[in-house]
C-alpha cells in the first residue's frame, strides 16, 4: 500500500503531507529503497518491522531525518509498515527547533530530541489507530498539541522569507534582504536551525526541481542551473548518475507512486 494524506489545515504550512508505505507480505524483503536529497526533513513512524540502514543497522522505531543533501539507501523487510510526516522547513524550524544541526543528514531517535515520553506516545498512538486515516488524525493531534507547547523562535519567519525567496530561484543576497539580514547573519540562522547554509539550500531546491522534471517527463530539468554543464555537476555530485542516464532506468514502484503519478506529492523523494 502506497498512500498520501494530507494534514489538518493547522498544519498545512508546516507538513507537506502523510505518506504510508506498506509491505506486510514482503514482496520486496531485500530491496533497497533509494531516497533523494530533498528540501524537506521527515518525521517517520514504524508500525510494522523498522527498515535497516545500507550498514545493517535497524532504523529507530520513531525518527527524525533532516535536511537530505545526499541519496540514502534502506533496506525493506517483510512486515514493513511505515508512517512519514513531510516536514517543510517551516516545520522543521517550528516543530523542531534547533535540531538543523544534529539532523542534517542524520537520522535521530526521536526519543533524543523530544524525550523518551513524548516519542514513546506518539509510537503507541500511531501502532494502535489501524487505518491510515486514524492515523493521519493521531498525528496531526500530536503535532498540534506540540505546537501549543513548544516557543516559536524568534528568527522563524526571517528564515521562512528567506526560505520562499530561494525556492522562487532568487539569489541568496536577495534572500537576505529580504529577511532583513545580511548574508553573513542570513548563513548563520540557516546553519543554527536548519544545519545548512541558504546556498547549500539554494542548491537543494534546484536539484529536487531539475528531479521532478525528469521524473515527470515535463518542464525544465535545467531550471536554475546555469546550464547543463551544472546540472550533470550537481547530480553526479549528490545522486551519483547524470539526468540522461537517470531518464533512461526503470522506475521504482515507490518513485512511480510518490514522484511521477501522484499530484498530491509535491515531493521528488523516492529516487
Amino acid at each position: 500500500m502506497f498512500k498520501i494524506l494530507p494534514p489538518a489545515r493547522d498544519l498545512a504550512t508546516l507538513v507537506q503531507g502523510y505518506w504510508f508505505v506498506e509491505d506486510l507480505p514482503g514482496d520486496h524483503a531485500g530491496a533497497m529503497i533509494r531516497t533523494s536529497p530533498v528540501p524537506y526533513a521527515v518525521l517517520s513512524v514504524n508500525i510494522g518491522r523498522p527498515n535497516s540502514e545500507e550498514n545493517g543497522r535497524l532504523v529507530p522505531d520513531v525518527a527524525l531525518l533532516g535536511l537530505q543533501s545526499q541519496n540514502r539507501s534502506w533496506c525493506s523487510w517483510s512486515d514493513t509498515y511505515f508512517v512519514m510526516v513531510m516536514l517543510t522547513v517551516s516545520g522543521l524550524v517550528r516543530l523542531f527547533s534547533h535540531t538543523g544541526p544534529s539532523s542534517a543528514d542524520r537520522l535521530l531517535d526521536l526519543g533524543a530530541v523530544t524525550g523518551d515520553g513524548p516519542a514513546k506516545s506518539l509510537k503507541s498512538s500511531v501502532g494502535a489507530a489501524l487505518t491510515p486515516l486514524r492515523i493521519a488524525g493521531v498525528l496531526d493531534q500530536w503535532l498540534i498539541s506540540r505546537l501549543s507547547n513548544i516557543q516559536a523562535v524568534p528568527e522563524s519567519r526571517q528564515i521562512a522569507m528567506a526560505h520562499h525567496a530561494l525556492h522562487r530561484g532568487e539569489t541568496v543576497e536577495t534572500a537576505a534582504k529580504l529577511a532583513e539580514v545580511d548574508r553573513r547573519q542570513l548563513n548563520r540562522l540557516f546553519q543554527r536551525h536548519l544545519g545548512v547554509g541558504p546556498k547549500e539550500l539554494a542548491s537543494l531546491e534546484r536539484l529536487h526541481s531539475s528531479l521532478q522534471s525528469v521524473q515527470a517527463g515535463s518542464g525544465d530539468s535545467k531550471n536554475g542551473f546555469s546550464d547543463q554543464a551544472h546540472q550533470t555537476r550537481s547530480w553526479r555530485r549528490r545522486l551519483g548518475v547524470t539526468p540522461g542516464a537517470y531518464s533512461r532506468t526503470a522506475r521504482t514502484q515507490l518513485t512511480e507512486h510518490f514522484g511521477t503519478n501522484n499530484p498530491l506529492s509535491g515531493i521528488a523523494y523516492y529516487f
